[in-house]
């Protein structure tokens, strides 16, 4: 129990410090192409500190905030990947 909370802590740590990184590098990209890829990594990543917190805590979470949270980080990033796609299929407006 207490090394699943150590890894839990670096994990969370890891990810919180890349959240800072991922606002600035998707608001530097704002307007170029690859921005949109960019875009939704800020909430990729606070989804899965969200998901880590609570094994940090130790605090009981219900079900539902896992898979919510789950769910969020899941489908942000689809969308980064959809823009990917998007980006390298050459298929956007000009």
């Amino acid at each position: 129990m207490l090394l699943e909370r150590i890894l839990a802590l670096a994990t969370t740590l890891v990810l919180a410090g890349t959240v800072p990184v991922a606002v600035i590098a998707a608001r530097g990209f704002r307007g170029a192409p690859f921005g949109s890829v960019l875009r939704p990594l800020p909430l990729v990543f606070l989804a899965y500190v969200a998901l880590n917190a609570n094994v940090v805590v130790g605090v009981a979470v219900p079900p539902v905030y896992d898979i919510v949270m789950s769910a969020v980080a899941t489908v942000s990033a689809l969308v980064a990947a959809a823009h990917v796609l998007v980006l390298l299929t050459e298929r956007r407006k000009l």
